[in-house]
């Protein structure tokens, strides 16, 4: 889902898009927050929609962004592709990936499977945005 504003506001000076991974509460919203108010259009990245929209039309109306919201789980091959793609993108000016998962547990008791996705997300997720696709 995309919102598009009737323009950016005369104060603010047209910028780059700012892609936030992990956006729709916390840190990940913050970041979108501050980076709307300085005129960034955005493409907000998270696993929940409903929360995701609900801030795309928060930042897009207060702010009149460009915001661009895109459901996804890093830690799925296919949604870390579409989200890779998008980071390659010529507009996009600035990543911040505040996506992350933890174990929850000592490491010897703690399920391989979660374990790998806890890398899937916090090393091979944030190396590919970083690098752009």
């Amino acid at each position: 889902m995309t919102f598009h504003p009737a323009s950016l506001p005369e104060s603010l000076p047209a910028r780059g898009t700012a892609i936030v991974t992990g956006a729709f509460s916390g840190i990940g919203a913050a970041y979108a927050r501050r980076l709307a108010a300085d005129g960034h259009g955005l493409v907000l990245v998270a696993r929940r929609a409903e929360r995701l929209r609900a801030l795309a039309a928060e930042l897009a109306g207060q702010h009149d962004v460009r915001v661009e919201t895109v459901v996804a789980d890093l830690g799925d091959a296919g949604d870390l592709d579409r989200v890779a793609r998008r980071t390659a993108e010529d507009d996009v000016e600035l990543l911040v990936n505040k996506a992350g998962i933890n174990g929850y547990g000592p490491f010897a008791e703690t399920d391989a499977a979660l374990l790998e996705k806890v890398i899937a997300v916090n090393v091979v997720a944030l190396t590919r945005l970083a690098r752009g696709g």
